[in-house]
């Protein structure tokens, strides 16, 4: 774990030479790579190690003037926005900042409530908002399975719409689209984001 420490230590000091204001990081697992779901994951153990390592992390990036960027995921320790936010009140640091990808939260079981989620993560975090991983996905044999923007279940009309509203200036980041679906998401995210709120 310590090698781990370092190398995003270093991440952070490159990132301060080039300009880069943020350094992001989901939460992990007790699991390994890759990171999924183990019993403690959701454990207030799980939460009292990440809240140590990414004190030491913020207070690093002090050094540096740059930004930890904490990401959530539903089978890592920050599982829903509500853990992430009582993990970054406990570092308590104004060098960390929030990544939100509403994709991250979801299981089978959850899904009719993301738009909800989405609300929560917006309005728990606010500014220290600086980016959004936008993902959308399909139910193919009981589980989530990732597609192109617009292709899916998300609504990308509503969800823009909500990013202009309320945190304009958080960059916008796909993550998972491949292929020719990566034009055809760009053409939807920039007609929705000329669009009139």
């Amino acid at each position: 774990m310590r090698d781990g420490i370092q190398y995003f230590k270093k991440h952070l000091e490159i990132a301060s030479h080039l300009g880069t204001s943020y350094v992001g990081s989901e939460t992990g697992s007790y699991q390994g790579s890759p990171w999924t779901l183990h019993p403690k994951n959701h454990t207030d153990e799980a939460m009292d190690r990440v809240v140590e390592v990414f004190r030491e992390l913020a207070d690093e990036a002090k050094k540096h003037n740059v930004f930890v960027a904490i990401e959530g995921a539903y089978q890592h320790i920050a599982y829903s926005p509500k853990r992430l936010k009582d993990i970054i009140d406990r570092i308590h640091s104004p060098h960390v900042k929030v990544i939100v990808d509403l994709f991250n939260y979801l299981h089978i079981g959850n899904i009719d409530e993301r738009m909800t989620i989405l609300d929560e993560a917006i309005d728990l975090f606010g500014d220290q908002i600086v980016i959004f991983h936008l993902k959308d996905f399909i139910i193919q044999d009981n589980r989530l399975v990732q597609v192109g923007l617009g292709q899916g279940l998300m609504d990308y009309p509503k969800i823009i719409k909500l990013i202009k509203e309320k945190t304009p200036d958080a960059y916008l980041i796909f993550e998972g689209v491949t292929g020719d679906d990566i034009v055809s998401s760009y053409q939807l995210i920039q007609s929705l984001l000329i669009k009139e709120v």
